[in-house]
């Protein structure tokens, strides 16, 4: 049992973790054909009009008149076993990770939805600026 635990929070300690950095954003998934999920790039929140995902020399521009709902959401980074769980809660607090679902309607008038993950830090500022521009 000591081995086990110890293996476990070994494990814990050791994996990497798939966050963004410092100001990337990660596209998560949704139904924009132009992106793949895993895509990642940065948010642009300066334009008065549009919210911009810069990726690869590219933009997906998101006129915030064209925003229906925005949600912001975290979840766990690694889900782990109750005994990994606690012993890891025990030594550093879990890490997390921060979703934004953005759902807008296109160019051609059809319903997109967007998910993108954002550093820790973004979320307030995003929500704000979200809720400020967007109708």
């Amino acid at each position: 049992m000591k081995k086990l635990m110890i293996f476990c929070l070994l494990m814990a300690l050791v994996l990497p973790v798939a966050a963004v950095d410092d100001d990337q954003v990660r596209y998560a998934g949704g139904t924009v054909p132009a992106l793949r999920p895993g895509t990642v790039g940065r948010l642009d929140t300066t334009s008065e009009t549009s919210l911009a995902f810069e990726y690869a020399g590219m933009k997906l521009l998101i006129p915030y008149a064209d925003i229906r709902s925005f949600e912001y959401s975290t979840e766990v980074a690694h889900h782990l076993g109750v005994v990994a769980g606690i012993t890891v809660a025990l030594i550093k607090k879990r890490e997390r990770r921060h979703f934004f679902r953005i759902t807008y309607c296109d160019a051609g008038n059809v319903s997109q939805v967007a998910v993108f993950e954002v550093p820790k830090h973004m979320p307030r500022a995003l929500q704000a600026t979200l809720a400020d521009r967007a109708p």
